[in-house]
């Protein structure tokens, strides 16, 4: 019988850190499942970077002791971070790759074009 193992993972990616997070409460994913109140198969398709956008990703990280920010990312949220900004973030979390370019390229077009020389 094969050992899943987080060594088969890409350890910067969402599913990674999920997967890892959930290994050190000792969990399997129908128990984190459980207690975030989903289904497994949730937890797995998170898990397999099947599902890159999580709509629950607070409460899991909640559950996990861990920050949405570190879990989505890999980052810790900066002490500071205006309410704008988290919030935006979390809108973030929930667009599709082709909006993400987008809005990524307008935002440095603007911030390019408002510095001063």
């Amino acid at each position: 019988m094969h050992r899943f193992t987080t060594d088969r993972l890409d350890s910067d990616s969402l599913g990674a850190r999920l997967t890892r997070s959930r290994l050190r409460h000792g969990w399997t994913q129908h128990e984190l499942a459980h207690n975030v109140g989903t289904s497994q198969a949730v937890v797995q398709r998170i898990e397999t970077g099947k599902c890159r956008h999580p709509r629950n990703i607070d409460r899991i990280a909640d559950i996990l002791d861990v920050s949405p920010a570190w879990l989505m990312y890999g980052a810790e949220v900066m002490d500071g971070l205006e309410p704008e900004a988290i919030e935006t973030a979390k809108a973030w979390a929930n667009l599709t790759k082709p909006h993400r370019t987008a809005l990524k390229e307008m935002i440095i077009k603007i911030a390019e074009e408002d510095v001063v020389v």
